[in-house]
């Protein structure tokens, strides 16, 4: 069975989307935050949704059929 072209870099770049969806989490929140003058509720929440899905996304890169 021949691989899908590219697969191998969509596998490279699995840390850096993850990465980046949880950086992305952490600021958005820490900007709900500065505007509404909250503790950091948003921050850590923002952040663990940035968490939730970033492994979410990851994991459905690495289960695709196609690019095993």
């Amino acid at each position: 069975m021949e691989k899908a072209k590219g697969s191998g870099l969509l596998l490279i770049s699995a840390g850096s989307q993850l990465t980046s969806m949880v950086v992305a989490g952490f600021l958005l929140g820490y900007g709900v935050d500065v505007l509404l003058k909250t503790q950091p509720i948003f921050f850590l929440s923002f952040g663990m949704l940035g968490l939730v899905g970033g492994t979410l996304k990851i994991y459905r890169i690495l289960s695709d059929p196609d690019l095993q």
